[in-house]
C-alpha cells in the first residue's frame, strides 16, 4: 500500500515516528495480579534462562517487507517498503511507489538518523535526541530495547527481572524488568504464556510508573528454531493513536549490521541538530 499523502516533509515525520515508535504516552489499566515468589518464582526464573538461550541463537538482524498503518480520531496513514533492522536499534527503511522507484529512505540508530527525501533531492540528518526533545519524545523510548520490542524476545537473565505477576484473565505470566538507559530508568513488563514459552503482549511504563504503550504480537512464523511475530499492534496511546505494523517475506540472520545513508550526488543538505 503506498502512502497517502504528497506531502514528503509530512511523510519524513511519520516515518521517523512510526519505525521507532516515538509517540508511546498513554495511558491503561495493569492487567496482573499479586507478585508471585518462592518456588514458582525461582521456576520461572528457571524458564526465562531458557528463553534466553534460545533467543541468542536466533541471529541479529530481521529483513522484511514492513506495512506501516497509523490511526487516530481526526486522521489515518498509511505506508510500505522494505525493512532493515540490526540489534540493538540499527535499521533502514526504504518506500517506494507503485512502480517500485524509491521515494524515501531513512537509516540509523539511536543516537542520529539520516533521510533522502527524493522527489525534492533533500538529504536530512540530525540527532535522534533532539527529534525526541522537539516532538515530546519520552526518553525512555529512545533508549529502549527497540529490538526487543520488535522481535518479541527477552534477551536478558533471570537475575535482571524485578517482579513476575499471574495474568488476571489466566493467559499466563507477567515478567517485568527494567529498560532504558534514561534516568529514571522505565520498565517493561512481557506477557509468556509458560508452556509454549511464546511472547504475547508488552506493557511499557516510563520512569515516572505511568503507562505509556501496550503492544501485542500475532501471526507468528517459524524459522528453524526461531519464531518472529509478523503482526505487531501498539494500542493505549493518548490521543486515540493505534499503530499496526505488519511484516512478510521475513529473514532472520546471525550478522549485526550498521545501516546509514550516504549523501546523493546533487542532493540539498540539511543538517537538524
Amino acid at each position: 500500500m503506498p502512502w497517502k499523502n504528497n506531502n514528503s516533509s509530512a511523510f519524513l515525520h511519520t516515518g521517523l515516528i512510526l519505525l521507532a515508535a516515538l509517540i508511546f504516552s498513554g495511558c491503561a489499566g495493569k492487567p496482573w495480579t499479586t507478585p508471585l515468589d518462592g518456588d514458582r518464582f525461582n521456576e520461572t526464573l528457571q524458564l526465562i534462562d531458557s528463553l534466553n538461550l534460545d533467543n541468542q541463537a536466533c541471529g541479529q538482524s530481521l529483513d522484511g517487507d514492513l506495512a506501516l498503518f497509523y490511526v487516530d480520531p481526526l486522521d489515518k496513514k498509511a505506508l510500505s517498503g522494505y525493512l532493515q533492522f540490526s540489534i540493538p536499534g540499527s535499521y533502514k527503511f526504504a518506500v517506494a511507489n507503485p512502480f517500485g522507484q524509491t521515494i524515501m529512505a531513512i537509516a540509523g540508530d539511536q543516537k542520529s538518523y539520516q533521510a533522502v527525501i527524493v522527489p525534492e533531492h533533500k538529504y536530512l540528518s540530525g540527532s535522534l535526541r533532539s527529534f525526541g526533545l522537539r516532538h515530546d519524545v519520552p526518553a525512555e523510548i529512545l533508549k529502549g530495547p527497540w529490538g526487543e520490542w520488535l522481535t518479541a524476545r527477552t534477551l536478558r537473565p533471570g537475575n535482571t527481572i524485578s517482579a513476575i505477576h499471574e495474568d488476571k484473565n489466566g493467559r499466563g505470566l507477567w515478567i517485568s524488568f527494567r529498560h532504558g538507559t534514561a534516568e529514571p530508568a522505565g520498565m517493561s513488563h512481557l506477557l509468556l504464556e509458560p508452556v509454549s514459552k511464546l511472547p504475547l503482549s508488552r506493557i511499557l511504563e516510563n520512569g515516572a510508573g505511568r503507562i505509556v504503550a501496550e503492544v501485542t504480537y500475532g501471526d507468528w512464523i517459524q524459522q528453524g528454531e526461531c519464531r518472529q511475530p509478523q503482526e505487531i499492534n501498539i494500542t493505549g496511546l493518548d490521543y486515540g493513536v493505534d499503530i499496526r505494523l505488519k511484516l512478510s517475506n521475513v529473514k532472520l540472520t546471525s550478522q549485526a549490521k550498521n545501516y546509514s545513508l550516504p549523501v546523493p550526488s546533487g542532493y540539498t543538505q540539511q543538517l537538524l541538530p
